[in-house]
């Protein structure tokens, strides 16, 4: 069995500054640009509107959001790296089923291609508890894995997200994306 927080803590450290690297996404087809835009346009990101990312790692997707952004990754190897690597945005340690904010203390949230790290299944569901807890307008969860290349990837179920719009994902057939408007 993996321990994903060694793994992100060990990239962290690495001396590379290429986002997709740091990010787990070197062996994949992803499009960050695309997908910071698909992201920002199922949540209608309006100007000024603020937005937490759980799950930030070093960046590869705050690059592109134009926002009152802020990060917020379990590893500190990977936030060190994302307030090195990116200027003017905001991330902090911290785990996603305890986030330190208050209640509807953004206007979004979400999470991309973080769960299947996720230890079990009471964790993302506290994980989805939090994220609803900080969001005022909407909750997007991304990349969730219904099979994968990996045994140590967490799997998820569409049924499993009855309320929540459930969409195609963006680059791999075998990943869906989940939206919930809160208004």
């Amino acid at each position: 069995m993996i321990d994903w927080f060694q793994v992100w803590e060990r990239k962290g450290r690495e001396p590379i500054r290429d986002l997709r690297t740091l990010d787990g996404f070197e062996n994949t087809v992803i499009d960050a640009r695309a997908v910071a835009g698909q992201i920002a346009a199922l949540l209608d990101f309006r100007p000024g509107d603020s937005v937490l990312e759980v799950g930030c790692g070093a960046g590869m997707l705050a690059q592109y959001l134009d926002c009152d952004y802020t990060g917020v990754d379990y590893s500190a190897a990977m936030v060190s790296k994302f307030l090195e690597l990116q200027t003017g945005k905001r991330a902090e340690v911290g785990p996603a089923n305890r986030l330190r904010f208050a209640d509807r203390s953004f206007d979004l949230a979400f999470a991309f291609s973080v769960f299947q790290y996720f230890p079990d299944a009471g964790y993302a569901d506290q994980a989805i508890a939090e994220l609803k807890r900080v969001a005022r307008r909407a909750v997007f969860i991304g990349d969730l894995p219904e099979r994968s290349h990996s045994p140590d990837h967490r799997l998820y179920r569409r049924q499993d997200f009855a309320g929540w719009r459930l969409l195609p994902g963006f680059y791999n057939p075998d990943r869906f994306n989940v939206l919930l408007e809160l208004r």
